[in-house]
């Protein structure tokens, strides 16, 4: 008879454990999905053109869509005004492009991850230069990149 209860005893146990599992909210429900929209954007919509050339411009030097870091050879950059314009996107996370100009200088766009960046950056030569240009960021980055100077 004492096996009788202790069987008796494991079965209640048994049953009393299974039934009190019944996760954090206390329901035995399965979990189902939050139906609200993702705060997360959709991927890109436009496609990666090169940009474009201001009325009145030349460019002097047009390339792209490349992805990752490139080095150009040597660039004579007029004396007076010039315009570096890029366009750049990113295949996953926002991510940094460098643009150089040897002994001139640089500077920094951000490539987002959703849509195309088009950024213009101005300088402004006492006389001509012949520099080397390069571009440097992830190779998850596509971009393509313009050089315009004034019509002469």
């Amino acid at each position: 008879m004492r096996s009788g209860r202790a069987a008796i005893t494991t079965a209640a146990v048994l049953c009393g454990l299974l039934t009190s599992c019944t996760g954090e909210g206390g329901s035995d429900k399965p979990n189902v999905p939050d139906a609200t929209p993702s705060t997360v954007a959709p991927p890109p919509q436009e496609p990666l053109t090169a940009p474009e050339v201001d009325a009145g411009y030349e460019e002097i030097l047009s390339e792209g869509p490349h992805h990752g870091v490139r080095q150009f050879g040597t660039i004579e950059l007029p004396k007076g005004e010039s315009w570096i314009k890029v366009n750049c996107i990113s295949r996953a996370k926002p991510v940094d492009l460098e643009l150089s100009l040897e002994k001139i200088g640089g500077f920094s766009v951000g490539c987002s991850g959703v849509g195309v960046e088009r950024t213009a950056n101005q300088t402004n030569l006492d006389s001509a230069r012949k520099v080397h240009f390069t571009v440097v960021t992830e190779e998850s980055v596509r971009w393509c990149v313009s050089i315009q100077v004034p019509k002469r």
